[in-house]
This record gives structure tokens, sequence and C-alpha cells, in this order.
């Protein structure tokens, strides 16, 4: 742990005084990250996580990450290096069932317990992957969790790239947050900022950064500059406060904020900025995992300049792009479009929300050798138009749907299953022989033990999490008869 802020906005940077971890506890086994399809592996989770705070033996608190995916990967943070290296994305989401230790000391960690005791905040931006030794950087933030928010995003300001007047530096999203009774305004570009190397420090060439209302107007309000240094970002992960008064206050209740870029000849560019029309709307879920007959309550929240958004329609539909590819097309997605059904669009609430159903039948295994079908599906608002700053691309929801696989509990009907498996994980031979009846006879509880436990534990099997509800449950009922082989 880096450094502290209390409640009143104070902060404390001292290493040396706290001598805090921050660690996953491993309990029972690691956590898992784990795509969503292999069509679709840019939504990828984090199963089975908690965390560890500790400043001593009795002076922590302990959580369970809740599911989410990453969000606004880009794969170009890094000015060198290749492929997982110059990417970074970050992971939001919340720390439910906190246990706090037996004796709290800190004083930090007392205001924090006292404010929000059984759940938690958390994000995370991770970068500089490392293929040799497997690591990267990670730099963080938690704090309290409100009652009001969303797991996965700030109820605030989206700052969008400029895509007209990107130079060479360009910044990926950014996020804000106006706190009206502090006068503050949190600026968050974690994710950000670019960097010379895989986990290294900013370029050089970025200038000054200026945090201001009304970026792209004749006369627009400096709020103050923004700190891009590695040390700030170690410390504080790029979040940063900068006061306001009554002038930027008032302005921001209408006007966009955005991030401008001054050079050393003093020529301005905006790089990041909110739409025209303040607009921002997400899913407070990205990810699901559906089988035929599920139904999926999906709930969106619209903002506007920060605040919520009510009585606006938001448009629903099922993402048909084609995905550009080398070499021979990939498997179609999302067809048939049966599949998956949902309204044309719904209406927000006084409080900006909005809530639809994903309804799933069977697709019919439109991909052969792949189990079920990928759909994306969209979510747009006619007041969210700015062709100069366009909404986030990320911000969509993927479903993965499962096929039916109603069959007798036979060794016919279970075997092309194990055997895909045991082709798909052959290290497993040392263990088990998947796609052996004989071995699988002589273990049936091993294996009705793993295929029992919850999808949440990280010992979940398959890890991958792509195998249907029917097969699993065929699997079971072939278990049960005692594993036959006729």
């Amino acid at each position: 742990m880096q450094s502290v802020v209390f409640a009143d906005g104070k902060s404390v940077f001292a290493p040396q005084q706290f001598r805090a971890s921050v660690s996953s506890t491993e309990t029972p086994v690691p956590a898992k990250l784990v795509d969503l399809d292999t069509q679709q592996q840019l939504v990828s989770q984090i199963w089975g996580l908690q965390i560890k705070v500790a400043f001593s033996a009795t002076d922590y608190f302990v959580g369970d990450f809740r599911v989410v995916c990453f969000d606004d990967i880009t794969f170009a943070r890094s000015k060198t290096g290749g492929g997982s290296a110059r990417a970074s994305t970050y992971f939001q989401s919340f720390l439910d069932n906190v246990k706090w230790g037996g004796k709290l000391a800190s004083p930090f960690l007392k205001q924090l317990c006292s404010v929000s005791p059984a759940r938690l905040s958390i994000k995370f931006v991770v970068d500089g992957y490392d293929s040799d030794s497997k690591q990267g950087r990670v730099v963080g933030t938690i704090g309290p969790a409100w009652a009001d928010e969303p797991p996965n995003f700030v109820l605030g300001r989206a700052l969008r790239v400029n895509r007209q007047m990107q130079p060479d530096d360009s910044l990926n999203y950014g996020y804000a947050r106006v706190d009206p009774i502090r006068k503050k305004l949190l600026v968050d570009l974690g994710n950000s900022i670019p960097t010379v190397r895989p986990g290294g420090p900013p370029p050089d060439t970025l200038g000054t950064l200026q945090v201001v209302v009304g970026p792209s107007t004749s006369s627009p309000i400096v709020v103050g500059d923004y700190d891009f240094s590695e040390a700030a970002y170690l410390c504080f992960a790029g979040v940063q406060e900068l006061s306001l008064n009554a002038k930027q206050l008032a302005a921001l209740t209408n006007t966009p904020l955005g991030v401008v870029q001054v050079n050393a000849k003093g020529v301005k560019t905006v790089l990041l900025q909110e739409g025209q029309n303040g607009t921002y709307v997400c899913a407070t879920q990205q990810v699901y995992r559906m089988n035929p007959g599920d139904v999926a309550a999906v709930e969106l929240i619209a903002l506007r300049f920060g605040q919520p958004a009510n009585g606006e329609t938001i448009n629903l539909a099922l993402a048909t792009d084609s995905i550009p590819t080398l070499g021979p097309p990939p498997p179609p997605f999302g067809t048939p479009t049966s599949a998956l059904t949902l309204p044309p669009g719904v209406t927000t609430n006084d409080d900006g929300r909005a809530s639809f159903a994903l309804t799933a039948s069977d697709p019919g295994n439109p991909r052969g050798y792949i189990d079920g079908q990928i759909y994306g599906v969209g979510y747009t608002w006619d007041a969210d138009n700015d062709p100069a700053f366009p909404a986030d691309p990320w911000n969509f929801i993927s479903v993965l749907v499962h096929d039916s696989y109603e069959k007798a509990p036979t060794w016919a009907n279970i075997q092309p299953i194990l055997q895909q498996y045991a082709k798909l994980y052959p290290f497993m031979d040392s263990i088990f022989q998947l796609d052996d009846p004989v071995v699988i006879r002589q273990n049936i509880a091993a294996f009705e033990r793993v295929l029992n436990i919850p999808i949440s534990d990280p010992r979940y099997m398959p890890v991958t999490r792509d195998m249907s509800r029917d097969k699993r449950q065929l699997i079971l009922e072939w278990l049960n008869l005692g594993a036959p082989t006729k």
C-alpha cells in the first residue's frame, strides 16, 4: 500500500508508516481469469478471487471480489513491446462479504470500517505483462461502496477519446466525478496515460495536461493540471482530486468536461472530452452465460453531466457486424437471432435506471465444434451522439447462449463431451483419463464432487466455465447410474 485518503480528503503518503500488504488469499485455490468464449476473449472475468489488506495479524480486512469483466482494454498503452506487453485494462467491482480483523488499530481501517463495513469498492489497472515471468504491474484503489452505485463503473462522467485530433501520444478513456459537497472534482486516468515501455513511465512528450470545463469552446475554464508522472501513478493509481470554485461548479452542471494537452509552444489539443450533451450510459453487468429457457435481467444507467437522466429512451439491438479476420473465416456469430430475444428499447426512471429481459432459446449448435453461440447486445441513446467524441465501443453486452443437449445418459452420448475436453486439456492425462469410462467409473465420487461445485468457486470444472447446464446434468445423471458403458 502506497497511500491512504481519509474522509476529510487528507491524503497520507508514507508506505514506511503503513507496511500494509495487499494480496490474494488463494483460498482454497488461486482465482481464475476466464474468457467468455473462444470467439469472445475481450470480456474476461476473474472468478474465485478473495483479497486481503493487512497491516498486521489482527489489523486487516478480507473480501470476496464480485465477478466482473475487464473494461476499456487498449493494446497501445505502451509505445514499445508487442502483443499483451503493450496492453492495459482495468477491473472495477465490489469486495463483498467483508470481514475485519479482531483488533483494528489503524485509524484508516477504523474509519473505512465505520462507513462501509460489509462491502467495499475496488478498481485496479493491469499493464506491463511479461510473458516470460507471467507477471505485470497492478495499481489500484479500494474504498467505501455506496448503496446506489453499480459495481463496475462510476456514477459520473465518461471522458471519451478525440477521434479527430489525437496526437501520437494518445490517451485512452478516462472518468471523473463531481463532489459538490466537498467542492472537488475527482479524475481517474489510471488506464489512460501511455507509457514508454511495458509497465514503465509516461513519455516526456505529453507536455502539460489540463483538466478543463468546455475544452472545445472558445473560452474553456481550466480546473487544474493533471499530474501524470510515474510517481503520482504509483501512489494514487491515476486518481486525482482537484478543487472547484463556484464558477467551475456551475459550469460543470451543463458543460462537457475534458483533458487538454498543452505543448511546449503553448498549442492546445483536446485529448479527452465528454460528448457534447454530457451523456453516458452503461450496463451494470456486461457478461451473461445463458442456457435455453433462461431469462436474464439487464440493468442500464443513463447519466447526463453526471446526473441521472430520467425519461430517456435507450435503443436496444443485437450486434450483427462481422468480425474482420485474416485467413479462413471464423464460425458465424450472432445467428440465429431467434435464440436471444429482447425488447427494441427501454425508458429510464427518475434515477436514470432502466431494466429489460434477455430470453434465451436453443441456438441449434450453429458453430459446430463450439458449443452454443455468442451474441452482442448494443444499447444506444439518440442524445449520446457526438462524432468527435463517440461513445465507448466497449459498452455493450456479451452473451453466450448454450445449446440444448437433451439425450439419454449413455456412454455414447457422454463420450463426445469428455473426449473434446480430453483433447483440449491433455495435461489431465496425468490425473484422469477424461475419455476412459473405466477410469471415470473408478473415480465417480471425485467427478461428482467437481461437477457440483458452484460456478463462483475457483475449483469449478471445467475452469473455462464453457460446459452447458444440459451437458453437466447429463454427466451427473450418468455418474449416478454408475457410469455404464452401454
